[in-house]
């Protein structure tokens, strides 16, 4: 696999983290993984450090400087925080639904 420069890797990562949603961010066995129409990557554990791997026009770039650990703990919180943000907007629809059904008449 071809190194990603830490710089590249950088912009990319701010700009996966400045729109979050944009990305299909999953947590799972193999790290944080994410993706859009033009570019896949995945934050993941090699060894003792975290390696950031991201896929464009089907060749895959790594970069493992050790700057990747913060940025894996950022992801996932910002995941669970999407995650939440989603739990409520469906608690928030049920609510909505119930007081509706509750208002009509018999």
């Amino acid at each position: 696999m071809p190194d990603l420069k830490i710089q590249e890797a950088k912009l990319l990562f701010n700009k996966i983290h400045s729109n979050p949603k944009s990305y299909d961010l999953k947590i799972n066995e193999e790290g944080i993984t994410g993706s859009d129409d033009k570019i896949s990557f995945r934050l993941y554990k090699s060894g003792e450090r975290v390696a950031f791997e991201v896929t464009i026009e089907n060749l895959t770039f790594t970069n493992t400087t050790g700057e990747w650990n913060n940025a894996m703990i950022m992801l996932k919180n910002t995941i669970k925080k999407i995650e939440k943000e989603n739990e409520n907007l469906k608690i928030e629809q049920a609510i909505n639904k119930l007081r509706e059904y509750l208002s009509e008449k018999n």
